[in-house]
């Protein structure tokens, strides 16, 4: 044999949290990609507040109910109609607009920030 006798392979999972995060992920995954097929579009999240998805959808607290991920799903902004070139459309078919078809932004100066919240920001390259 190869492998000494000693060592026993077993999979090792550092807690069932991490388990069952790493499964959620793989059925995310495949509702986007069913989501896609049907012509909705589909965006994970992260980094939200658990604690106020909790008590918004009443999930209980503790540790027996996680929320690794939130995916949102919808109408995609737009459907490529068949006039567009095909620089225009995504490779699903999509297109997302031009410069006169954009939805409402808010300001640069309102979403983008420098070192700290409120500070402006600026590309100035130092060499």
């Amino acid at each position: 044999s190869i492998l000494p006798t000693n060592i026993q392979l077993l999979p090792t999972l550092s807690s069932s949290e991490t388990w069952s995060q790493k499964n959620t992920m793989l059925v995310a995954m495949t509702y986007m990609l069913a989501c896609t097929s049907r012509g909705l579009a589909t965006c994970p999240m992260e980094g939200f507040d658990a604690n106020g998805v909790r008590k918004v959808l009443g999930i209980p607290g503790g540790k027996r109910y996680g929320i690794p991920l939130i995916v949102s799903t919808g109408l995609p902004y737009r459907y490529d109609n068949g006039t567009n070139s095909e620089e225009d459309v995504d490779d699903v078919g999509l297109s997302h607009g031009g410069e006169n078809d954009m939805s409402p932004r808010y300001p640069l100066e309102e979403v983008v920030f420098g070192n700290a919240f409120g500070e402006s920001f600026s590309l100035a390259l130092s060499r």
